[in-house]
């Protein structure tokens, strides 16, 4: 009797095998598409594909929303199989910047935030727009951000915006020091070159992430979920450990993501004023009582917006002509009007649903 159990154990796992479909997601070049977000088109989150574009199983879902800040939304019909999908470039960028000899440099970035989960859809969002000045002389930044937020419940937008709403908006300031820089400045960083404008990040424990060359553009990406954890179990101090094994235990399937667009020039250098696009994503099942799991995604993209070498006088009248009433109808024409990536049609609709329930 046990034999036969064991056998149909074995049995069972392999047919489970068999029936998940897995997915790639690549590039026009066949290379691999990190960090990307699978969902169902009603809504429910899959997950998110690894460092080298990998998803296990899209859990038996006939049709897939995939997205990425750096290209167009796709809706992939499965038929049963699995394979890879070729993502097609956004081509989200700003105008080339002619250096002149002007006091500061401003950048305009605009922010998105939210917070998703199966069961409450999108439970909270936040938008704003920052003036980064940048004195050429000094070397100092100065901001400025405005903001609007709505949640489902009028608790959770109160408690976010006393705890974190200034910590939301500083990653909105322009980034003083390229990314890849900071990577490959640190010791515990191995950089490989695999090919024309390709390298791996990797630590100790293995790859961590990639930094891609596309024409004028530096691409950066990397799982800063697994470098954390990584240097945690290297540092081998037991309570903290102890502690990142507890949170483990609730939140299942971790993945914590970071992506990072630059502009460069021939010799691969960036400015401050280079800085194009961020994305951060926090995606993790939550074990529920009854031992369900229920996804979340934390998100934040950044985006910069416009740019430009200004005097006194010239940044008092970029920083007018820029100001804007953050009303829902405001947002959605700044959007399609700076060539912003769409969000996930499912992810859009529920933030339709809350922008008409909530309070302003």
């Amino acid at each position: 009797m046990k034999k036969f159990l064991f056998l149909a154990v074995v049995a069972m796992m392999a047919t489970m095998s068999v029936n998940a479909q897995k997915i790639r997601t690549i590039d026009k070049d066949g290379q691999p598409v990190p960090f990307v977000s699978v969902m169902t088109t009603d809504s429910k989150v899959i997950g998110v594909t690894d460092a080298d574009g990998y998803l296990a199983d899209v859990k038996g879902a006939d049709t897939i929303s995939i997205s990425h800040i750096a290209y167009k939304p796709k809706l992939y019909k499965m038929n049963g199989k699995s394979g890879n999908i070729t993502l097609e470039d956004a081509d989200f960028g700003l105008p080339e910047i002619v250096v002149k000899k002007k006091p500061y440099v401003y950048v305009q970035t605009y922010y998105r935030m939210y917070m998703y989960s199966d069961e409450y859809g999108m439970a909270y969002y936040r938008v704003g727009m920052t003036d980064n000045v940048y004195d050429v002389k000094t070397k100092k930044l100065k901001t400025s951000t405005t903001n609007v937020s709505k949640a489902k419940y009028a608790i959770l937008k109160t408690i976010l915006g006393a705890l974190g709403g200034s910590r939301i908006n500083r990653l909105s300031h322009l980034p003083m020091k390229n990314v890849g820089d900071r990577l490959k400045n640190n010791p515990k960083h191995k950089i490989t070159k695999e090919g024309p404008g390709r390298q791996r990040i990797s630590d100790s424990r293995g790859t961590i992430g990639y930094i891609i060359d596309e024409g004028n553009q530096r691409r950066i990406t990397f799982d800063a979920e697994k470098m954390a954890s990584h240097r945690l179990e290297e540092s081998g101090n037991a309570k903290k450990i102890a502690k990142a094994e507890k949170r483990a235990a609730k939140k299942k399937n971790m993945q914590y993501s970071s992506f990072f667009i630059y502009r460069i020039d021939e010799d691969g250098k960036s400015r401050p004023e280079d800085y194009l696009m961020m994305e951060n994503i926090d995606s993790y099942d939550e074990v529920q009582k009854d031992g369900s799991l229920e996804h979340n995604v934390i998100g934040i993209q950044v985006f910069a917006t416009d740019r430009a070498y200004v005097d006194k006088d010239e940044l008092k009248q970029i920083k007018k002509q820029n100001k804007m009433k953050l009303t829902y109808q405001n947002i959605r024409q700044f959007e399609r009007g700076h060539n912003i990536p769409a969000l996930p049609s499912s992810l859009q609709q529920s933030l339709n649903e809350l922008w008409k329930t909530g309070e302003e």
